[in-house]
C-alpha cells in the first residue's frame, strides 16, 4: 500500500465512509485537506472529487535574469533601434514571472523600482532617467528641511524622534557586515555600550537614521516614524545603499504597510481577524483548537505580519520574499497565505502538544530560521487555490438561497458604504442561520485504477495553459455543480447534519473578488 493510499485508508471509517480525525462521518467542504511531502515541498495535494482542479503551483520557476527582462522591453535591431526602450510586456506577465521564480540579484534594484511604482510600467529610458533626477533632488530638498532648521531640532518632537530612531537603527541587523560597526563613527561597541548602552555606528546606520527621519518630517501629517519601521527599512537599504532611492523605496512600500503601525491598532486587527477565518476555512481542526487553546485571536501571528517575515527568514530570504509580495500576482494580501502555509505545515503539532496562547505564541516564534522559503511559497500558493475553491463554493450557495455573500463588520475606521451593508447583512441573518452546509463525502482520486494519472501529483507535468485553470463550481446557468459536473438545486446541495451554512467575512470576500489573478494573464 502506497504512502497516499495508506493515508486515505486511515481517514475512511469502517464503512467506507470518508470521516475526519475526530471520526465525523461527513468531511465538510472546508476539511479535506491532506498534506504528503513530494516535489511540491510539505504541501503536496492529495486529489479528491473536490480538488482535482486546484491548479498547479507556479512557485517552480528559474529567477528572472537580465537575459529574460530585456526580452519584456521592445526589440531593437539595425534598421529599427529601439531609442525609447519601454516595455512592451503587459505588467502582468513580469509579475507573474517575478511571482513564479523571484529576481535575480543583479536585476533587484531596477526591478523593484517597477514593483514598488516609482517607474511606470510604459515609461522610457528617458523618463526613467528624469525620475532619477527629480526624485533625488527632491529628497535632498526634504532633508535639508530639517538638517539646517536649528529651531526644529530644539522641539520636543524631533528630540523624541531623534532618540526613538537612533535606537532602533543602533538594533537592527547588526550581524551583517554592511551594518558592522565603523569606529570612526563615534567609537567601537565597547565604549558606546558602556557609555550610551548601544552599539557604535557606521555609515550606513548614519544614512539609514537620516532616511527615517526625512520619512518622519514628511510623512507626519498622516503617521510619521514608528518603532519597527526600521527593520522594513533595512532590506530596501542594502539593494540600493543611495539615500534617495532607498527612501521612495521605502516610502512607496509604507503606503501598503501604514496600515500596520496604526496607533490604535486597527489595522492589525483587521489582519489577525481576516488570518483567524482563513484558518476556520483551511483547517476547522485547528481552529477549533485554537479557540480552545484561547489563541484564536492569531496574536502568534502578528510579528509575522506586522513586518512581513522580517525575522523569520535569513536576510536574503526576506528580500526574495518581499519582491514575491510585492507583485500582488494572486492578492495584495498574500502574506496573510504565506502565514496560512507555515501554520498548515505545523496544524498537527499545534494541535497534539499546546495547550495555552502562551505555549502557542512561543512555539511560532521560535519558528525563526527554521522554515524553508521556496516550501512555504508553494505551500502559500496552494492554501490560496483551496481557500478560493471553498469561498466559492459557499458564495455560490449562499447566492442561489439570496443571502449576502459576505457578513460586513462596521470600526470607526471604514467606509460608511460597509456599513450599508452590514445592514443587509443582519436583516437576512435569521434566515441564514437555518441553511444547513454542503459536505462532501471524501472520494479518491477519479482516475485511480483508471491507469490514468493525476496531473496534480508528482512526477507528471502540467501544460502551462492548465496552470491557472479554476474549478468550475457552476453551470452556464449558474447553478451550483457537484463533483461530478450535474447541476444541484438548492434541496440536493445539503446534508440533514444540521450545520449551519458558514458566513464569509466581508475581508475574505474581497480577497478573492478583487483579486488581480485572472486566467488570461496567468498563462502567458
Amino acid at each position: 500500500m502506497t504512502k497516499r493510499e495508506s493515508r486515505l485508508a486511515a481517514t475512511a471509517g469502517v464503512d467506507g465512509t470518508a470521516r475526519s480525525k475526530d471520526g465525523d462521518a461527513h468531511m465538510s467542504v472546508w476539511e479535506e485537506w491532506i498534506t504528503e511531502n513530494g516535489d511540491l515541498g510539505a504541501f503536496e495535494v492529495v486529489s479528491t472529487s473536490t480538488t482535482a482542479n486546484l491548479p498547479r503551483p507556479i512557485r517552480m520557476q528559474p529567477a528572472l535574469s537580465a537575459e529574460r527582462w530585456f526580452t519584456f522591453f521592445e526589440p531593437s535591431t539595425a534598421d529599427q533601434p529601439n531609442t525609447e526602450f519601454r516595455m512592451t510586456a503587459d505588467s502582468d506577465t513580469v509579475r507573474r514571472a517575478v511571482f513564479a521564480g523571484g529576481i535575480e540579484e543583479d536585476m533587484r534594484p531596477l526591478v523593484w523600482k517597477y514593483l514598488l511604482s516609482i517607474y511606470p510600467w510604459s515609461s522610457t529610458e528617458r523618463e526613467r532617467q528624469a525620475i532619477d533626477k527629480e526624485k533625488a533632488d527632491e529628497y535632498w530638498i526634504l532633508k535639508s528641511k530639517w538638517l539646517n532648521d536649528q529651531e526644529l531640532k530644539e522641539t520636543p518632537d524631533f528630540i523624541e524622534q531623534t532618540s526613538r530612531i537612533e535606537k532602533d537603527v543602533l538594533r537592527t541587523d547588526r550581524t551583517l557586515p554592511l551594518f558592522a560597526t565603523d569606529s570612526g563613527f563615534g567609537g567601537g561597541d565597547e565604549a558606546n555600550i558602556s557609555e550610551h548602552r548601544l552599539p557604535g555606528s557606521s555609515a550606513s546606520l548614519e544614512k539609514m537614521k537620516d532616511i527615517l527621519m526625512t520619512f518622519h518630517r514628511y510623512d507626519q501629517g498622516v503617521l510619521g516614524y514608528v518603532q519597527g519601521m526600521s527593520d522594513l527599512l533595512a532590506p530596501i537599504y542594502s539593494v540600493y545603499q543611495d539615500e534617495p532611492t532607498t527612501f521612495w523605496a521605502f516610502t512607496a512600500f509604507m503606503k501598503r504597510m501604514r496600515s500596520h503601525f496604526l496607533r490604535d491598532q486597527s489595522g492589525m486587527q483587521d489582519e489577525l481577524s481576516t488570518m483567524a477565518q482563513l484558518v476556520e476555512i483551511a483547517n476547522p481542526r485547528l481552529h477549533k483548537h485554537l479557540v480552545q487553546c484561547d489563541a484564536d485571536n492569531m496574536f502568534c501571528c502578528y510579528r509575522w505580519l506586522l513586518i512581513w517575515f522580517k525575522r523569520e527568514f535569513g536576510f536574503e530570504d526576506v528580500l526574495r520574499l518581499w519582491e514575491v509580495l510585492w507583485t500582488d500576482y494572486l492578492t495584495d494580501r498574500f502574506v496573510l497565505f504565506v502565514a496560512l502555509a507555515i501554520l498548515q505545515r505545523h496544524a498537527d503539532v499545534i494541535i497534539d502538544h499546546l495547550r495555552s496562547p502562551e505555549e502557542v505564541l512561543k512555539y511560532v516564534q521560535d519558528l525563526s530560521d527554521t522554515i524553508d522559503l521556496n516550501d512555504v511559497l508553494k505551500g502559500a500558493e496552494m492554501c490560496f487555490y483551496k481557500v478560493r475553491f471553498r469561498v466559492n463554493a459557499v458564495e455560490q450557495i449562499r447566492k442561489i438561497r439570496n443571502l449576502p455573500l459576505f457578513v460586513s463588520s462596521t470600526s470607526d475606521n471604514e467606509p460608511a458604504a460597509a456599513a450599508a451593508v452590514k445592514g443587509e447583512n443582519e436583516e437576512s441573518s435569521s434566515a441564514d442561520a437555518e441553511v444547513p452546509l454542503m459536505t462532501f463525502e471524501w472520494e479518491d482520486n477519479q482516475n485511480s485504477g483508471s491507469g490514468e494519472k493525476d496531473p496534480l501529483l508528482k512526477g507528471d507535468e502540467t501544460p502551462e495553459s492548465d496552470i491557472s485553470r479554476t474549478p468550475p463550481l457552476t453551470s452556464s446557468r449558474g447553478s451550483i455543480l457537484d463533483s461530478d459536473g450535474k447541476e444541484m438545486s438548492p434541496e440536493d446541495a445539503k446534508l440533514d447534519d444540521g450545520t449551519t451554512l458558514p458566513r464569509i467575512s466581508e475581508a475574505v470576500h474581497r480577497i478573492f473578488a478583487e483579486s488581480s489573478y485572472n486566467e488570461v494573464n496567468s498563462t502567458v
